[in-house]
């Protein structure tokens, strides 16, 4: 039997549904500004129960990426999601299939995908330092902050860049 690929397989940095568009439209960032709603997912937690998550039976979470565990970021974190995702939003952090990216005020990089896009629910999970998008998301992150964010954008920048390594 033939060994399923890992999560560095399927992330690889020629997947074209992780590139960044090159110039989003602003019909779509505003389209995606004014429906994206966060909803969690135990697949991306250590501790689903903590953050109020039901773990459905017979579902495994794989190899992952936990918010919890591997960002550090803990159920009184998430009043902060709808702020971080409209931070990415207009930054431009946006992808092929409505992908989003956002980073976080100690610099994490984190990735929104459609977990119902009848709905506009998304759920989210850090990106790691091997990532290729990482630099990408970086670069024009930081490339915004500068000319149009407020400090606590540039901050979020230079904490980034810190992180990740750049």
């Amino acid at each position: 039997m033939k060994r399923p690929p890992t999560r560095r397989d399927k992330r690889r940095p020629d997947n074209v549904k992780r590139r960044l568009l090159s110039v989003p439209e602003s019909e779509l960032l505003q389209r995606l500004t004014e429906s994206v709603r966060y909803r969690g997912s135990f697949r991306h937690k250590k501790d689903p129960l903590a953050f109020g998550i039901e773990i459905s039976p017979g579902s495994t979470r794989g190899d992952a990426t936990l918010c919890d565990e591997h960002a550090d970021f803990t159920p009184a974190k998430t009043e902060t999601i709808p702020k971080l995702i409209q931070r990415g939003l207009r930054a431009g952090l946006v992808g092929r299939g409505n992908l989003i990216w956002t980073v976080g005020d100690d610099g994490w990089i984190f990735e929104g995908r459609p977990t119902n896009v009848g709905t506009s629910e998304y759920h989210g999970y850090p990106v790691l330092e091997w990532e290729s998008i990482a630099r990408l998301v970086y670069k024009r992150y930081s490339e915004w902050a500068r000319t149009f964010g407020s400090n606590r954008d540039r901050i979020a920048a230079e904490q980034c860049k810190i992180r990740y390594r750049f």
